[in-house]
């Protein structure tokens, strides 16, 4: 097989042993009892003629019953990554042993630290990462940094270094006392996330019209074998049991909000990939790069209403009033009907200190409404 691999991210199951406050799933913790036969799976794959990343996510994949022989299957001709909390230590033990770390592109691993204390699991938890980790797995510990763990973020990080164990700050997605994170981290962000400027790329851009390789190199299946194009663009493509069709070029993007990694897969205009790094920039509290990066995109496209509302954001955030009045007004007059824009315009006119004005994250130029 030849060529760059694509990527089917595989929604094994909604069901998981953790109950986070915070996840978008309800708790259910009864047996897996919808599965797929891998055999169809592998078919499918195979008969692309290319070679495929397979995400296994969830829900908690390592509660799927035989996870560790679909996992065999799928290496044998593809590559493997894994979203996990790594609580099942049997099963954990059984894919080190018998799992290639070389078909394995990561195991992203969620700590989710009270729920891990509530099952009184650390101990656990560390033995495993370790496991894996002395075994050659490459192994990413994400810590959910929910407003509410601010506080304790870096104590945490702190205990976990000292056993060997790096933990990546993961920006917390959703609303929060009627906030929209990761933006509303704000000046905050830099203390959280100087380390890893990375995790920028986890903001749900709006791509809404813009040309999109989804359905082709990035592909959504479902646990009952129905493959979509995308996670959030849920048009039909097939099922595994019986038969799929690829897109065949890059069609527009129809959502508004991004929800995968549609980084890797959009086609953006120089302008456009200068508008994101700015936003990657400003929500891990750069606001240096972030300023740099929108005012090329200005350059590029003058006048343009989003990198105009951002710069207003960055100078609010330090503390210039008047140019952030003057950069939401100039993106107010160029787009009316912009919820973003008049709200920022409007709370920068109160001088509440508290404000925190909301970056705009529409990457196409000519789709902002």
């Amino acid at each position: 097989m030849n060529g760059p691999e694509n990527s089917i991210i595989w929604n094994m199951t909604r069901k998981c042993n953790f109950r986070c406050e915070y996840c978008y799933f309800p708790h259910d913790n009864t047996p897996v009892t919808e599965t797929l036969p891998v055999g169809r799976i592998t078919d499918f794959l195979d008969g692309t003629g290319d070679r495929w990343v397979v995400g296994l996510t969830g829900g908690e994949p390592f509660i799927y019953p035989g996870f560790v022989d679909v996992c065999e299957a799928l290496t044998e001709n593809h590559r493997i990554g894994v979203d996990t909390n790594l609580s099942v230590s049997s099963k954990v033990r059984d894919f080190a042993e018998r799992i290639d770390p070389a078909r394995v592109q990561d195991l992203y691993v969620a700590l989710h630290i009270e729920e891990r204390e509530r099952v009184k699991g650390v101990d656990a938890f560390i033995e495993n990462a370790r496991l894996l980790m002395d075994k050659g797995f490459r192994v990413i510990v994400n810590y959910v940094v929910h407003p509410t763990l601010e506080g304790r973020f870096h104590a945490d990080r702190e205990f976990f270094a000292g056993h060997g164990i790096a933990i990546t700050p993961r920006p917390f997605r959703g609303r929060f006392e009627d906030r929209r994170y990761p933006e509303a981290y704000g000046d905050r962000a830099q203390a959280i996330f100087a380390d890893h400027p990375e995790q920028g790329k986890k903001i749900a851009f709006n791509f809404y019209g813009v040309p999109c390789s989804a359905g082709r190199t990035l592909l959504r299946m479902e646990p009952d074998g129905t493959v979509f194009r995308c996670p959030g663009d849920k048009t039909v493509l097939g099922n595994v049991l019986d038969t799929v069709t690829l897109m065949n070029g890059d069609e527009p993007c129809t959502k508004k909000r991004c929800p995968c990694r549609g980084l890797d897969h959009v086609r953006l205009t120089p302008a456009q990939e200068r508008l994101v790094e700015g936003v990657q920039f400003a929500v891990v509290g750069d606001g240096e790069r972030a300023s740099e990066a929108f005012g090329r995109a200005l350059d590029i496209a003058p006048g343009h209403p989003c990198a105009e509302n951002n710069l207003g954001v960055l100078a609010w955030r330090r503390g210039d009033r008047e140019e952030a009045g003057r950069r939401f007004r100039s993106a107010l007059e160029k787009r009316p009907e912009h919820g973003t824009y008049s709200q920022n315009l409007a709370h920068a006119g109160e001088g509440a200190e508290s404000f925190d004005p909301a970056l705009c994250l529409d990457v196409n130029f000519e789709n902002q409404k």
